[in-house]
Formats: structure tokens, sequence, C-alpha cells
């Protein structure tokens, strides 16, 4: 198995062998990471068929103390396998043997380890074999629980087997009979054979947070049957009857989770996480217990498929008295069902009041606003659970990943079976639940539905309009709001959300009469929320289509009126667009000043996700005026402030811009790993519009390393779900990128172009920041073309908006001065680029590296040429030293030969010679023509210097041919017009 690739994963190495199959580590072919797949053993049609189906479904559990699911498949041989997020890390068996968790600590893995059993019971999922082995404590100290729904899986193969050999069974029963869980983990009714749910899980918890605690099991045996036999029977001490430092509550929380009865046990996860972190909060990290205590009658081996209870070992009734029972208990159940089916619920009058409008005001986006009015509905009606689930929507939306999940465990312990509501409020609980999971074309599925009963509700139609906004179907999202405001003429909402549509498939006027309707009928309604979202919501629209004075003016509406009627969280948005406004503008000053408005302000009303949004706004205000470091800080305190309130969304964020920030600095393995785990968590919530970001910085890194195809790649990706999602300044970003992979493959014809796509659309969206980076490089394409005079026009107009008194763009005005400086040096002025050069090196300081050292090797060109040859070559020494320590591949590259230009030029044939081949090696493997040619003249003019004649003419071949390719490669008008550069013209005649 060992090197073969199965679907898109290379299998690098075994991790483990077991009953059910082999775990091994593989590579992801496609998105280059590491990850766990696993092989299952059964071949079994049925069982590959359950296998696949739970697979779907585990592969649903996002949460952070889960280790994800990201695939499911099966061999050319039919082999089924999984493949899973690789965990690196110490399991907590590990940790309990070392003897080396304190209270605190085991208290904060069990808490994680509940929270992550509470998604999964949530979506219907039991995990069935809790134990310290399937733990693991990862390297950043992540709690993460393995193998959720597997035993589900095994346990319904065995059952199925079972099944078929009924008659066999009944003789073999008492002697080798399976059921799935470890037995010192197993709860009384998985040990009795009964029906089992979430609680049984709480068992399993209870006796892992026993050990850690105690330092020893809650049963002991020397076989499954004792152990099982315990488990049934006997109660443990209290773990402080062991370690006396275990204080009065852990010992309840712990008994509590042991108890017998289900009944009298935690009845879900959100409740023992609430005792366990009111516990946490009052424990110290010291504290350490004693080393695990392993009695040999403890040392039972067992794994999630071979262990025994002594419950299987009873004999079972006969198949016909078996087909009796069940017929005697479905006709029970049948009768329960027929008869005494209690009343669907009956909100309150007030509790439904509330319920409309927060679910008005999530339809509008105010999701603030819509928490505040559920949260009302559910201090009037608190068991109301179509409340309680669309808090949750709220809740997820604002980035409060724990209050969406309690809320959603609140509706599985209201509703523990949906077929028992009345089919729309099943329907309901269905579509907000896929909308919280992110399965949008499930959320589709269950408003469809619900519009098809609800025929003539605008609503109905307005919620499936949103699930097809999210899943970016924009058209089918207006063909459903339109219905509704036929439905519904004075339906605000309706508009309100057509206008977004119609705004983002760039149909302006169809926006603009949109938003128009729906201002008017709230201001009828007296709905101040919903026309300070049209205010924000036709700014939008204005900066799209490039009128940033009308959007800053809209904004300011936006702005003054949330202020007038104290609405806290419009207030920040209105700051925090006001500030993207600016930076757009240019005006980076302003754009700081707006966003430290939005952050000190969301501080001071403890509104903490959206102070991290705040802060992520104004670490990208720094990385517009090239302030690198207060930018750093700035990420860096988003990354704290969204881990500390785990705002997971937002954590991602953080670390996307952190990451691109590395990459910009030329810290590109570190960015790159940043924007990787990002990409990962956006990727597997469906969060579109983050996955293209990070799809830029991962493009971006990939260029600087060299990979050209990988870059090219990603930025493809991105183009196909920016041109989906009708994104235009993602589209128009993305041309940008891939002229600067172009670029650096020097196929600058196809670069121009790209860039030419970017420049139009930024024109159009009135993008100053975008148009200045657009123009520097087309200058940078039109003068390595031989256009210096349009080069030089195109730089100063980058010049000129980067030079703004407030806009400032540090970073891009050195690289401007640069990109001068190399004209003059392509004319050969040598003075004028060494005065230019100077400048740019300067400029560029300690901050920008790319351009510091890039001004470095120009400058000692310039010199070198010049008659300072020394000077010269000290200056092209130490730029290829830098570079090769930056991580940038095609910066380096061109080092080098500058390096070996100057080397040349000072005399020393042997450092030329091998530096040259260096580089024209280099370039020839990245297809780089335009650098490739002259670096095999320089090798051919070194090994004249060294008298060899057969080397020099073979390199100066070598050098024709590919000069001449470029005609090929270029086309015959653009090769012309390159060749009436001077530097071209004056190697031209070296090359005979």
């Amino acid at each position: 198995m060992l090197g073969k690739t199965i679907s898109h994963y290379q299998i690098i190495e075994k991790l483990g062998e077991g009953g059910m199959g082999v775990v091994y580590v593989a590579e992801d072919t496609i998105l280059k990471r590491r990850v766990a797949i696993k092989f299952l053993a059964s071949l079994d049609h049925n069982y590959r068929a359950r296998f696949l189906r739970e697979a779907r479904t585990v592969s649903k559990l996002t949460h952070p103390n889960i280790a994800a699911v990201f695939d499911y498949g099966e061999t050319d041989e039919g082999q089924p396998f999984i493949v899973m997020e690789l965990v690196k890390g110490q399991t907590l068996q590990d940790l309990l043997e070392e003897g080396s968790l304190s209270l605190y600590q085991a208290v904060s893995v069990t808490a994680s380890i509940a929270e992550a059993l509470g998604e999964a019971h949530h979506l219907g999922v039991v995990h069935r074999d809790v134990k310290p082995s399937n733990v693991v404590i990862n390297e950043r100290g992540q709690v993460k629980v393995l193998d959720f729904g597997l035993a589900k899986i095994i346990d319904e193969q065995y059952e199925t087997e079972e099944a078929a050999n009924f008659s066999q069974l009944v003789a073999t029963r008492t002697q080798s009979s399976v059921v799935v869980g470890t037995p010192l983990y197993l709860s009384p009714e998985q040990a009795t054979g009964k029906v089992i749910d979430g609680r049984s899980d709480l068992f399993a918890l209870g006796a892992v947070l026993y050990e850690c605690l105690a330092g020893q099991s809650a049963f002991s045996g020397s076989s499954a049957m004792e152990i099982g036999a315990q488990i049934i029977h006997v109660t443990p001490p209290p773990p402080s009857h062991i370690n006396r430092r275990v204080p009065a509550e852990l010992d309840r929380i712990t008994m509590k989770a042991l108890e017998k009865s289900v009944k009298k046990r935690y009845q879900n996860s959100g409740e023992i996480l609430a005792d366990l972190r009111r516990v946490e909060a009052t424990l110290t990290a010291d504290g350490f217990r004693k080393s695990r205590n392993i009695s040999p009658s403890r040392q039972v081996r067992a794994s999630a498929l071979t262990t025994l209870t002594d419950s299987l070992r009873r004999p079972r009734l006969s198949l016909f008295t078996f087909l009796i029972a069940i017929f005697v208990v479905g006709l029970s159940v049948w009768a329960v069902l027929r008869w005494w089916r209690p009343a669907p619920y009956q909100p309150s009058t007030a509790g439904l009041d509330w319920y409309n409008k927060g679910a008005d005001a999530l339809r509008n986006g105010a999701f603030l606003q819509a928490s505040r009015a559920l949260e009302q509905a559910l201090i009037t009606d608190p068991n109301y659970p179509l409340a309680h689930a669309r808090l949750a929507e709220a809740w997820a939306e604002l980035d409060y990943t724990d209050k969406a999940k309690d809320e959603g465990l609140r509706v599985t312990s209201l509703v523990p079976d949906r077929s028992a509501l009345p089919k729309l409020d099943a329907l309901y609980l269905e579509a907000i639940n896929a909308t919280l999971s992110r399965d949008f074309p499930a959320a589709i599925k269950s408003y469809g539905e619900i519009a098809n009963i609800n025929s003539t509700d605008a609503k109905a139609f307005v919620d499936l309009g949103r699930a097809f906004e999210k899943n970016d179907e924009i058209d089918k999202a207006i063909e459903n709001y339109v219905k509704a405001t036929n439905l519904d003429s004075d339906y605000a909402t309706a508009y309100l959300r057509a206008g977004v549509c119609y705004s983002r498939k760039g149909n302006a006027p169809g926006a603009i009469s949109s938003f128009e309707k729906a201002e008017v009928l709230f201001n009828a309604l007296q709905n101040i929320e919903g026309v300070v979202e049209v205010f924000r919501q036709r700014g939008i629209l204005f900066r799209s289509t490039g009128r940033l004075d009308d959007a800053t003016a809209q904004f300011r509406k936006a702005l003054d009126t949330a202020r007038a009627t104290g609405n806290e969280s419009q207030e920040i948005s209105a700051l925090l667009e006001l500030s993207y406004n600016a930076y757009t503008e240019g005006s980076i000053g302003e754009a700081q000043n707006y966003a430290q408005q939005a952050v000190d302000f969301a501080q001071q009303k403890h509104l903490e996700n959206l102070a991290t949004g705040g802060l992520i706004d104004l670490g990208n205000s720094y990385v517009g005026r090239g302030e690198y470091s207060e930018a750093e800080k700035y990420f860096k305190q988003a990354l704290d402030f969204a881990r500390a309130n785990r705002g997971r969304r937002r954590e991602a964020a953080a670390l996307l811009n952190l990451g691109a920030l590395y990459i910009r600095q030329l810290r590109v393995d570190d960015g790159l790993r940043l924007v990787q785990s990002a990409y990962d968590i956006f990727e597997q919530g469906n969060y579109r519009r983050e996955v293209l970001l990070c799809l830029t910085e991962i493009g971006r890194a990939n260029r600087r390393k060299g990979n050209f195809d990988e870059a090219l790649k990603a930025f493809r990706q991105k183009l196909e779900l920016a041109e989906k999602a009708a994104d235009r300044l993602q589209i128009a970003t993305t041309y940008h990128d891939i002229g600067s992979v172009l670029i650096e493959q020097e196929n600058y014809p196809e670069a121009l172009k790209n860039y030419d796509r970017s420049l139009e659309m930024n024109r159009n969206l009135n993008n100053r920041i975008n148009i200045a980076y657009n123009q520097h490089n087309r200058g940078n394409i039109l003068w390595h073309l031989g256009r210096t005079a349009e080069a030089r026009d195109v730089l100063k107009e980058a010049f000129a908006i980067a030079n703004q008194p407030d806009a400032a763009y540090k970073s891009l005005l050195p690289d401007i001065q640069l990109s001068f400086a190399q004209i003059f040096l392509s004319e050969r002025n040598f003075p004028e680029a060494i005065k230019q050069s100077s400048l740019a090196l300067k400029m560029a300081g300690t901050d920008y590296r790319e351009v510091a050292i890039e001004a470095k090797y120009t400058l000692g060109l310039a010199r070198a040429f010049s008659g300072a040859a020394q000077e010269g070559l000290t200056l092209c020494a130490e730029a290829a030293n830098e570079a090769g320590a930056s991580g940038d591949a095609a910066l380096y590259s061109r080092s080098l030969l500058a390096h070996a230009e100057a080397a040349l030029e000072s005399g020393n044939a042997d450092v030329a010679w091998d530096l040259a081949n260096k580089a024209f090696e280099r370039f020839a493997s990245n297809g780089q023509q335009d650098s490739e040619w002259r670096a095999r003249l320089v090798a051919s003019r070194a090994s004249q210097l060294k008298k060899d004649t057969t080397a020099s003419d073979s390199q100066l071949t070598r050098a024709r041919e590919t000069f001449y390719q470029l005609e090929q490669t270029w086309g015959p008008d653009v090769f012309k017009q390159y060749q009436s550069r001077p530097d071209v013209q004056y190697y031209r005649k070296q090359l005979g």
C-alpha cells in the first residue's frame, strides 16, 4: 500500500492496524496537506452502504474538538475508506499513564470532550466508544476526539450478521458475541444490550473523568465479564476517596455522570459542560495527581471491535417468541401514538410575536437585533423550540459558536423526536439545522418544501431565497424574492434582499429600484433598523460601481441613524464600512480612524466578536500604510480576541490576515502555514468568500516559492468561484494575481492582458489602491517590452495615487521608485540608475525586504557598469545572500544573475561562471527565456575569460537559440519592440 495513490491521496506511512482495518498517513495531492486515511476491512455490500451513509453524517461534524472527516470512498477493489484530519500529539491514555494531568487539566480536557459530544449529539451521532485512547491533545494543546460514528457502523455490521445467522447465534451466543465499546467505559445500557442514546456517551465521559481525577479506572475486573458486572451492579467510591485533592463538586459531577439510571444521569452534554466550566474557573493550573494506578486486574486489552460483555452471554429467545414480542410491542407503540400523541406545541402569543420579530431581523441581516428579539421570545416562552433554533442561527451568524451550539442542544432536548412535530415545524427545524451546518443544498430542499406547502406566504419564499443566496445561486435567489414581492407588495424585506442580489450581479438599476421600495416601506412601518440596513446596502452598491462619495454619504446616514436610535451593532457596521470605503479611496488615515472608533465602541459595549472584526480592519489599514509591525500587532490581538470568545470564523480571518502579512514580508512558510489553517476552517465551514481570500494568499505564497503551476492553479480555482459568486472585486484581483505569476514566468504579453482586464474593472469600481498596484505592474511589463515612454507614464500615475498625503502607501512608493531605477539601468544611464536605486534602497529600509534586495542589486549593477566594479560586486553579493534567505525563488534567481554580471565586470571569471550556470539552470527549469539567454551569455563570456572556447561557444549558441525563441513565444511585433531596449541591443551585439 505504501507509495500508492488512492483517489488523490498518496499513501506515505502506516500509523496503526486493528481488527477494523488499517490507518495510514497520506498526502492530499490536490490540497497539499497531510491526512489520515483509514481502510475498513469488510467488503460486504450492505456494510459498505451503511459505512458511506454514516461517513456522510459524520463529515458534517465541524467542531474544533472533533477530528474532521474530509472524504470517503472505495478503492477499485471495493474496500471502503475514509479520510480524516491528521491529529499529531499525545493521547489522553498516554497522559494518564504518565500521571501528568493536574485537576485543572483533567476538567478542561473533559469539558472539551463534552463540547465535542454535544455537537455530535445535536446532529444525531452517538460516539459509542468514548475512551482515553480516542482523545488526542495536539501540539497546540487542543483536544480532539477521534472515530466519531465508526462504532455505530461496526455495531450495525454485527447486528446484520446476527440477523442473518439467527439460529446459529442461539447456540453460540455464550461463546463469542461481540458489541461495540471498551469494557471500562461501557454504560449499563450498553452492557445489557439496551437501546442507547447520547447519555451512554455521557456515562463513558464520566468514566474518563473519574480516571483523570483518581488515577485509576472507575471499574475493574480480570475479564470483560467481571468489568461488565461491576458496571451494572457496583457504584465506585467517589474520586476524592482515592485522590484527596478532588473537591466535593467534582465528586458530585463525576458520580452524576456515572449514575446507573439513565434518567438520573446528565441528560445532555450542555448540562455537564456547564457544571465542568463552573468548577474549572475555581481551579489553579497546578496540583498534579499521582501516576495512574494500573493493577493486574485492570490490564484487560480491549478494542472498538472485539470487546465482550456479559450481557451478550445470555441465551436468546427463540425466533418465534422474538417475533411475537416484536408484534406486541409494535401494536402497543401504534396504539400509544394513535390515541395518546401529545398535542403540537403552541407558543404563547407574546413568544410568537417576539419570534416573528427575530425571524424578520434575521432575514434583514440584523443579527444582533435578531438575537435580542429571540432571547425575549424565550424569556416569555422558554420551551419554544423554533425560537431556540432561530436564536442558534443568529448566534452562528455573529460567530458565537458556543452559544449557537447550546441553543441547538436545547432544541434537541426539547424535541428529541422531530417526527412528533407538526410537519411545518419539523421542516423549519431541518432547514435551520442545515443552515447552521452550512449545508445549503439541504436548507434549500427544506425551505423549498415549506414554500410548496405555504405557497401564499411571502416569508417562506424569502427564506428560500436566502438559502439560494447563501449557496451563491443568485438568479434563483432573485426569483424567489420577486415571488415574495408579488405575493406581498408591502414586504420590505423581500425588496431589500432582492436589491442585495441585484447588487451582487452588477445590476445597479435593479438594485437601486429595490432599495428605494424597501426604504419607503420600512419608513412606513417605522422600522428604523430596516432603513439603516438599506443605507448600508445602498452604500455597498455605490462602492461596487465606483461611486465612492455617494457610498460614503450612505454609510454616514447609516451611522447617524444608528447612533440616534442606539443601535449598537449597526453603528459598528457603519463605522467599518466607512473604514473600508476610505481605504478603497486611498485615505488610509481616515480608514484607521473609523476602524479604531469601531473597535473602541465594540469593546465598550462588550460586543467582543464585532471588536475582533474591527481589529482586523484596523490591521489592514496599517498594512495599507506599510506599517507592518503595527498591522501584526492588531492581527495578533484579533486572533487572541477570537480565541478567547471562541469565534471560529473570526479566528480564521485573523489567521488569514496575519498569514498574508507574513507572505508579504517574505516570511513565506510561516505565512502559508497560517493561511492553510484558515483555509481548512473556512472550507470545512463552507465559507465561500473567505475561501476565495485564502486561495489568493495560497497562490501568492506559491508564486514566491517558485511553484508557478500551483500558484496558477489556486488563482484559476479562485477565479471560477469568484465568477460564480459574481464578486467583481475578487475577479479583478484574480486577474492581477494571474498577471503577477506570468510576469515571473516572463510571459510579458499575456501578463499585460491580465493586468489590463484588472485595471479596467478597478477603474469601474474606482478602487484607487488597486489601480495604483495595477499601474505599477503594468509599468514594469511595459519597460521590459521596450515601451519605456508608456511605462514612465503609468508609473507616474501609480506614484501620484500612492503619494497622496493621507494615502501614503509606503510599501508601494519604494517599489515604484525601484521601477524608475531599473528603467534607467535598461537604458544604460548608470548615473541616474545609481541615484534612483539609492533612493529606492533608502525608502525600503528594513521594512520592505523584497524592494530592498532588488534595489541593492540594481545599485550594484549600476556601480559595476560605471567603473566601480568591486563596490558593485559587494552589493550584488549581499543582495544574492539576502534573497537566498528570503524564500522568494524568483527574486533569488534574478539576484544570482546580477551577482554573476557584477563578477564578470570585476574580472572574476570563475565566480561569474559558477553563478551564471546556477542562474540559467533555474531560469530554464521555469521557462524564463528573457533571463535565461542573458545568463547563458554571461556564462559564455566567463568561459572566454577562462580560455575555455568549447564551453564559451556552446553557451553562446544556446543563448542565441533562447533569444530567438522569444519571438515565437511573444510574437514578432512584441519581439521587435523588445529589441529596441538599449541594454538588449548591447547584449545582442555580444551574441554575434
